[in-house]
């Protein structure tokens, strides 16, 4: 064992351990280590607002809150309380708390001196102007089990995490600040992934809207656009706190970490503003497909066991335990079998009779003719490269097109509707984000026809080459009038953009 920073955990669980210790409270001392940590949380919240609300009298109003919250509010006396608020400020010599603690360094045992804790000092001097009280703080060790106690939740929400990033600059602790934003933006990223893999769910499903996940989504769309201006403001005072801590604490502090953390908050900022805009694209994706695409999710009429049991329960929840399958497949099967008529009785009912020698021959003919090799119809790719030409072409010139009549001529719409090919890939460009790639790739049997049509355009026009590496993206214009009808047609006015990457 690895006994060298044995102590500094000691030093670390030491107020833990400590806390509420020491106490006589009568009838609420089961609960003395509770009561005081909900204290230590409702101070810890009032500091990330700047509420000032932190004096003696404040803390013991804060404990009959807990009390009340714990349902055990009858059990506590106002000398008890008192006593429980007394016991977090001071010790009961009216100086630090003490505890041991090994020191490896000196192999000897040492005292750690700690509070929970301290003087305001900037809110207790206008305080002092107004109202003669003294406001209180938590401590470098009481924010410890804060933080401890935020490693257990596994979801903590990004606003209060940017309030704590901006509490930590204001009091100079950069150190801090920058761990907690590099921890912001791993969080961060992770819920960047969930996103992405619910609207690529979405892109293969529809019907995920309705699921749990996505019907609260859109519940709280509002709430959503609201939370994302709030953490806008965040970053915004994070950013003035670091220039005023960068001025007034020039002396004390090492401007390279000032530096170094200023780019990671910028660097947060960014992959939170990614956040916000594939939630949001993943919002007008869903109202798209609501209003625009109802059909979608009519369900076909009736109940099948693939559909409603095995895809929609089965594959996506599971099933708790293996003989629960014995169970859900024996009610396909008859536990006893039907009688079967025999045979010979079936044979009995039919008619003798003498097949003419003419017939015997032409079915002999039949059985050893050749079997005709069955050829599969394949896409006309020079018909349907010759019209997408001008698509890609515009998308050169422009970084858009969009599919509607007034951008072909009446030949041209004529030999659209009659390439039913062409006309498809349009569908498979809007299920799927495309990069235009430098070269085939190995082992492409032409499974993908998108990237198939996009070689033979650009192997056909050497022009377009520009197009390679670029990432294209096909969404439906809103308007409804841009719709083509045009004899044996009948098309949404797709656009498709290259995306900027």
């Amino acid at each position: 064992m690895n006994w060298s920073d044995f102590g500094e955990r000691n030093k670390r669980l030491n107020p833990l351990w400590n806390l509420g210790a020491g106490m006589n409270l009568g009838e609420i001392q089961p609960y003395k280590e509770m009561v005081s940590l909900s204290i230590l949380l409702q101070v810890y919240y009032l500091e990330l607002e700047s509420n000032e609300r932190r004096s003696k009298e404040d803390i013991i109003a804060l404990a009959w809150t807990a009390l009340e919250r714990f349902n055990i509010a009858n059990l506590g006396t106002t000398e008890s309380v008192e006593r429980l608020v007394d016991g977090l400020l001071w010790s009961g010599n009216g100086g630090d708390f003490e505890s041991y603690y090994y020191d490896d360094a000196a192999r000897q045992m040492s005292v750690q001196k700690y509070k929970y804790f301290m003087v305001d000092e900037d809110a207790t001097r206008s305080s002092w102007e107004e109202s003669g009280r003294t406001i209180y703080r938590l401590s470098e060790y009481a924010m410890e089990l804060i933080f401890m106690s935020h490693e257990i939740i596994e979801e903590f929400q990004i606003s209060i995490k940017l309030l704590e990033i901006q509490m930590h600059i204001k009091h100079g602790r950069v150190t801090r600040a920058l761990q907690d934003v590099n921890e912001l933006i791993s969080r961060v990223r992770k819920m960047t992934q969930q996103q992405q893999e619910y609207r690529n769910a979405l892109r293969r499903n529809p019907k995920h809207i309705f699921s749990e996940f996505g019907v609260a989504r859109h519940q709280r769309l509002e709430e959503i656009h609201l939370q994302f201006d709030e953490e806008r403001k965040h970053f915004d005072n994070i950013h003035r706190s670091l220039a005023r801590l960068a001025n007034d604490e020039k002396d004390v502090i090492d401007f390279n970490e000032i530096r170094i953390l200023s780019e990671r908050v910028e660097l947060s900022r960014r992959v939170h503003d990614e956040l916000a805009e594939i939630v949001l694209n993943i919002f007008e994706v869903e109202t798209n497909l609501r209003l625009n695409f109802p059909e979608l999710f009519w369900g076909a009429a009736g109940f099948n066991f693939r559909t409603h049991v095995w895809e929609e329960w089965v594959k996506e929840e599971g099933l708790p335990s293996g003989d629960s399958l014995d169970l859900l497949l024996s009610g396909l099967f008859a536990p006893n079998q039907d009688f079967v008529y025999p045979l010979p009785w079936a044979w009995e009912e039919q008619e003798v009779g003498f097949i003419p020698d003419i017939v015997i021959d032409e079915l002999e003919d039949e059985l050893y003719a050749e079997n005709a090799q069955y050829i599969p119809k394949g896409i006309p790719w020079g018909e349907v490269v010759e019209l997408w030409k001008p698509v890609f072409s515009a998308l050169v010139e422009r970084g858009s097109f969009t599919f509607t009549e007034e951008a072909f001529t009446a030949e041209e719409l004529t030999r659209w509707a009659l390439t039913p090919d062409a006309i498809d890939l349009w569908v498979q460009f809007f299920h799927s984000e495309i990069v235009v790639q430098e070269q085939a790739p190995e082992n492409s049997n032409g499974s993908d026809e998108c990237q198939l049509l996009i070689r033979y355009v650009l192997a056909d026009d050497p022009q377009l080459e520009s197009l390679h590496g670029k990432l294209l993206r096909t969404s439906i214009a809103q308007e409804s009038a841009l719709r083509v009808r045009w004899s044996g047609l009948d098309m949404s006015p797709y656009t498709i953009t290259i995306v900027e990457r």
